[in-house]
């Protein structure tokens, strides 16, 4: 038999064959890792109070009692989980109070706790004659400098394929503008009263987390906090009315939530992620963890379980759908797989692109991007139009900050052609239309088993508005998904990574009898002890010899500790029957000989999800890739 942690759900199917000890089809709600990797390193504080999960609060409210904490419910929505606050305790201290949580832990009722912090959330941002085929279309001031709407062709001559991601189509032919659909942009507030948004505003779905208070005018005394104004303006700013541009779901309403203007904590984040459930369909956000390549962060448990929360059960179970900004931290070599909002299952990651195609300076890559939209590097005269502060606007939006709500608009015109599609739908339409012809400069294409194309830098390709609509309109949903995990046998006498040679495991898995024949998400869950932890790269292979690096070196990382409990994600497989050997590298990329490191590897769990059922549009509509490469 495994040991099982007390947390970790495990239903139905234990199989034992000759290859592997124990393989197990899970429960979506076993997927709440709980790594060490949540920004602790980088808190601004430590409060007085602590979350814990139970299951017997009764007997947790008197251990409260006699140990002198006050107890609170965290979500009505979740039961077991609640709020532990020590009045004896300073709410703000710059050290972890590691024996309050321990005494916690070792509580029988309790299974889970955790000491709040107070971090930042930081703004994906960038750093600092052609012509057209829809340039009388709209009468917005700014309409005909919005290359990545209008139509425009790099060579007025030539047949090539405009720069666009097929929008006006969408509007045209179909008269689809996002009406009815409710986009959330989770950041620093919204200016409201502006021109091109104030007829698309929802307050219903607004709140200012910062200052506990429903009014998400941003705070003007931070010039920073013109970011979820625009972000924004590039979802849903209001066509023909002579100002700005033209958002890409025009007609869609959108809500703010102010949550980048402080300091926040794992409960107010979780809160934010799950604000008016019942009513929103898209949450955008275009933040995370500091793109410095040093940061290792994600969710907290609290958000982690919010989000997975949104997923199942928003838009009335079929799924909200939160779009994440891939990570703008290029220069410094990051790479997404650090960033857990990006890793997240739930996530939408969206990249960028520059209007010539060309990766942008500042765009991160990992296998966890699921498709890109465009946006501007430095040295564009014109990035992305949208609204700005003080009821102006800007043509310099940029980084993947622009490409997430611009993601997120076009989700918004998906949904209004068929608004019984799920999340899981959403992802299977993205992969199956996204265009790569506009993208086929770089060098870093693969294609995997099952036959789709994919590079880490951008997905699956370029989000293709009107071939996502048009296949959407007939959309059958997709089979259910099973869930798999794969514990890879790890021999304590050779589970060594050093300066030299890869470690190497192999495992063999049926995929819970033959459960799963088509991939979808794959999760690799990794601990591994290291001295210097940007060194490691990361390699997983499926038995079809598709090769997914999941972690790759980062040079500005010299933190020691390694990996504990980090859930990797790769889309790379997607489609691919996971029967057969998988094997993972973990490889010292940096040191070179420099200096001898040696580390272990003490864990490694794959987590497939997929289909027994092959879907409907696998067989009847053909994915094309004319031309390519």
């Amino acid at each position: 038999m495994v040991n099982v942690r007390r947390e970790f759900s495990i239903i139905i199917l234990l199989v034992f064959d000759t290859f592997i000890s124990a393989k197990y089809l899970i429960e979506e709600e076993s997927l709440i890792h709980d790594p060490h990797h949540k920004g602790k390193e980088d808190a601004v504080y430590f409060s007085n109070k602590w979350i814990v999960k139970t299951n017997n609060i009764q007997q947790v409210i008197d251990f409260a009692k006699i140990k002198g904490f006050k107890y609170y419910k965290w979500d009505d929505d979740f039961e077991e989980y609640y709020v532990l606050e020590n009045p004896d305790h300073p709410e703000e201290h710059h050290e972890e109070n590691e024996h309050h949580t321990n005494s916690l832990m070792d509580h029988d009722n309790i299974i889970w706790a955790q000491q709040l912090y107070g971090k930042k959330l930081h703004r994906k941002d960038s750093f600092e004659d052609e012509h057209s085929l829809y340039i009388r279309e709209y009468n917005d001031e700014l309409w005909s400098l919005q290359w990545y709407e209008v139509g425009v062709k790099s060579d007025a001559t030539t047949t090539t394929k405009a720069i666009d991601m097929n929008l006006v189509p969408v509007y045209k032919v179909f008269n689809i503008t996002g009406n009815g659909v409710r986009i959330l942009i989770i950041d620093d507030g919204i200016e409201y009263t502006h021109d091109d948004i104030k007829d698309n505003f929802d307050a219903e779905i607004s709140f200012n987390f910062n200052q506990n208070k429903s009014c998400v005018l941003p705070r003007y005394e931070d010039p920073r906090n013109c970011h979820g104004t625009r972000c924004a303006g590039v979802a849903v700013m209001k066509a023909n009315n002579e100002k700005c541009g033209v958002g890409i779901a025009y007609n869609a309403k959108v809500g703010g939530i102010t949550l980048l203007d402080g300091i926040i904590n794992d409960v107010i984040e979780s809160k934010a992620i799950k604000y008016a459930i019942d009513k929103v369909d898209i949450y955008s956000g275009s933040w995370g963890p500091q793109d410095n390549g040093i940061a290792f962060d994600g969710p907290g448990h609290l958000s982690s379980v919010a989000l997975q929360y949104g997923a199942l059960k928003g838009r009335n179970g079929l799924g909200a759908l939160y779009v994440f900004a891939a990570g703008n931290g290029g220069t410094f070599g990051d790479h997404c797989g650090a960033d857990g909002y990006v890793n997240n299952i739930y996530s939408f990651a969206i990249a960028s692109v520059t209007q010539d195609g060309q990766i942008p300076y500042y765009s991160e890559r990992c296998p966890a991007i699921l498709a890109t939209t465009y946006s501007g590097s430095l040295n564009d005269k014109v990035k992305i139009v949208t609204t700005d502060l003080h009821n102006t606007c800007t043509l310099s939006h940029s980084g993947t900050s622009a490409s997430a709500p611009l993601a997120a608009g076009i989700f918004a015109l998906v949904l209004e052609a068929n608004k019984n599609l799920t999340w899981r739908d959403m992802y299977h339409i993205v992969i199956w239309t996204a265009e790569v012809t506009s993208l086929e400069r770089n060098v870093d294409w693969a294609q995997n088993g099952f036959g789709l194309w994919y590079t880490p830098q951008f997905g699956f390709g370029l989000m293709d508005a009107f071939k996502m609509v048009s296949l959407a309109m007939d959309w059958q949903n997709v089979p259910e998904k099973y869930i798999c995990m794969i514990p890879f046998e790890i021999d304590k006498n050779e589970n060594t990574v050093s300066s030299g040679p890869p470690f190497i495991a192999v495992v063999r898995t049926d995929a819970c009898h033959g459960a799963i024949r088509y991939l979808e998400h794959v999760q690799l869950n990794v601990t591994i002890s290291y001295p210097v932890r940007g060194c490691l790269e990361i390699d997983l292979v499926s038995p079809l010899g598709t090769l997914s690096k999941v972690m790759e070196a980062r040079k500005n990382d010299y933190t020691k500790g390694g990996f504990k409990n980090w859930a990797f994600l790769s889309l790379q497989f997607w489609g691919e029957d996971p029967s057969g050997d998988w094997m993972v590298m973990v490889t010292d990329k940096l040191s070179r000989g420099k200096e001898e490191y040696r580390g272990t590897v003490e864990q490694i769990q794959l987590i497939v999800h997929g289909t027994t059922e092959v879907p409907r549009h696998y067989i009847e509509t053909e994915r094309e890739y004319v031309p390519f490469l």
